[in-house]
């Protein structure tokens, strides 16, 4: 399966504040990280003027495979000249063999200390890091993530 990230539908928005999903599997990050114990997917694009204004995540299936024995889940943002990798979620476990964690919200800089988000200043994406322990990504099996955002396009309004 191929990285999807879709708008939620109105009433799922209504109901969750979130406006976007991005579904990650292992297949995905097989795919970006290959032989390298890290792998980077870019979920959505973005241009300057667009607020993030809240982040979490859930665990469908834990991640395992192979020699790999953990694996942490950042997500940030990728712009043309302000990056921060793990501006939206940061250091989050997610692989069985180092007790994952199923649930977590936006625990990123741009949510510490009375922020609400982030404001891009440029183009960019946001981009998914998964950092692995004990073995390279392509030794991935199993494993499934769901991301939510919040998007709102300051420039429409």
């Amino acid at each position: 399966m191929a990285i999807k990230t879709y708008p939620l539908a109105e009433t799922e928005a209504s109901k969750t504040g979130f406006t976007h999903k991005s579904i990650i599997s292992y297949a995905d990050i097989v795919t970006a990280g290959g032989a390298a114990t890290s792998a980077v997917i870019a979920l959505l694009p973005y241009t300057a003027g667009t607020l993030f204004g809240a982040a979490a995540y859930r665990v469908v299936t834990a991640f395992d495979g192979g020699a790999t024995s953990g694996m942490l889940l950042d997500v940030g943002h990728n712009g043309g000249t302000t990056d921060d990798p793990d501006s939206l979620l940061d250091a989050y476990e997610v692989h069985v063999d180092s007790t994952e964690i199923l649930y977590g919200d936006g625990n990123g800089a741009v949510f510490a200390t009375l922020r609400t988000g982030y404001a891009a200043l440029d183009a960019g994406n946001i981009e998914a890091t998964f950092t692995l322990t004990g073995g390279n990504a392509n030794a991935l099996t199993t494993g499934e993530v769901h991301v939510f955002l919040k998007v709102v396009d300051l420039t429409k309004y």
